[in-house]
C-alpha cells in the first residue's frame, strides 16, 4: 500500500533538501523499524531502483543506517534529531556562500561595472521634453547652478512662458543661478525677466554660442539646441574643473 504524507509535513522536510522519494523511504523506516528495499518499496508504491538511489542520499545524509539479519540487508532509520545535522550544513554551507560573495565575486563585478561610483555617470536625453527635464528634474535640486548659453536657440526648445516660470522656482527654491550669455537683444530681454532672481554677464560681443553648458552639484549637462539633445554627466571632478573655467570667464567680464 502506497504510504500517505501529510502536505504540511513534507512541506517542511522539503525545505531540509530531500526529495519526496526520499521523504517517503525516511518515514516508512521511521514508522516500521528495520526493512529491506523490497518491503519499503511495497510500502511506499515506489520502484525499487528509485528506492535503491533514496537510500543512497539519505545514507550520504546520515539520516539511515544499513544492517543485516542473516543474507537480509535492512534498513534503519537515524534518530529525527539527526536533521538538525542537515540543517547546521546547510548554515555552513549559506556562510561558506556569503564568504565567496563578499570577498570574491562582489569585487571582481565590481571592476567591471559601469555603475561603479568611481565612474562618471552618464545619461543621455532626446527632443524638448528630455531638455525640460534637466531642468525641472536635475538642476532645480541643487542650491547653485552655473548655465553658459544663449536664448537665440534655447528658444528652440524652451518657450518664453517656460522660462518665466522657472525664473519662480528658482526665486521659490533660493537658488544661486548664475548665467553668462550671448549679447543678443533676446538675451537682454531675458535677463531683464530674471532681474533679482538671475545673476547674468554678458559674454564679448561677436561670441555666439549654439549650445549651453551647465553645472549644478556635481553634474554638468551638455545641452544642444540645435539637435535637441541633452548629455548629463555626474562626476564631481569633471563638474569641479568646469566651473573653474566658468568661474574664470565671470570674474573677468
Amino acid at each position: 500500500m502506497k504510504k500517505q504524507i501529510s502536505e504540511n509535513l513534507k512541506k517542511a522536510l522539503l525545505q531540509f533538501n530531500l526529495t519526496e522519494k526520499e521523504i517517503l523511504t525516511y518515514l516508512t523506516l521511521l514508522e516500521q523499524g528495520n526493512l529491506s528495499v523490497l518491503d519499503i518499496s511495497r510500502n511506499t508504491g515506489v520502484n525499487r531502483v528509485t528506492i535503491y538511489s533514496a537510500i543512497d542520499k539519505l545514507k550520504r545524509k546520515g539520516l539511515i543506517t544499513e544492517s543485516r539479519k542473516g543474507k537480509r540487508k535492512l534498513f534503519v532509520a537515524e534518530d529525527p534529531a539527526s536533521l538538525a545535522g542537515i540543517l547546521q550544513e546547510k548554515k555552513e554551507r549559506i556562510i561558506e556562500e556569503e564568504n565567496i560573495l563578499q570577498n570574491s565575486i562582489l569585487p571582481m563585478l565590481k571592476a567591471i561595472n559601469i555603475n561603479e561610483e568611481k565612474r562618471p555617470q552618464i545619461k543621455f536625453f532626446e527632443g524638448a521634453d528630455g531638455i525640460n527635464r534637466i531642468f525641472d528634474e536635475y538642476i532645480l535640486k541643487y542650491q547653485e547652478a552655473f548655465d553658459c548659453g544663449s536664448y537665440d536657440t534655447a528658444i528652440k526648445a524652451i518657450s518664453k512662458k517656460f522660462e518665466i516660470k522657472y525664473f519662480s522656482q528658482i526665486k521659490k527654491r533660493k537658488i544661486l543661478f548664475r548665467m553668462l550669455l550671448e549679447d543678443t537683444s533676446l538675451n537682454r530681454e531675458f535677463a531683464e525677466i530674471g532681474k533679482g532672481v538671475v545673476h547674468v554677464k554678458f559674454l564679448p560681443e561677436g561670441i555666439k554660442s549654439s549650445a549651453d553648458i551647465v553645472v549644478f552639484g556635481p553634474n554638468v549637462a551638455l545641452i544642444s539646441y540645435d539637435r535637441l539633445t541633452a548629455t548629463l554627466v555626474e562626476d564631481q571632478s569633471i563638474a569641479s574643473s568646469i566651473l573653474m573655467y566658468l568661474n574664470f570667464m565671470w570674474d573677468r567680464l
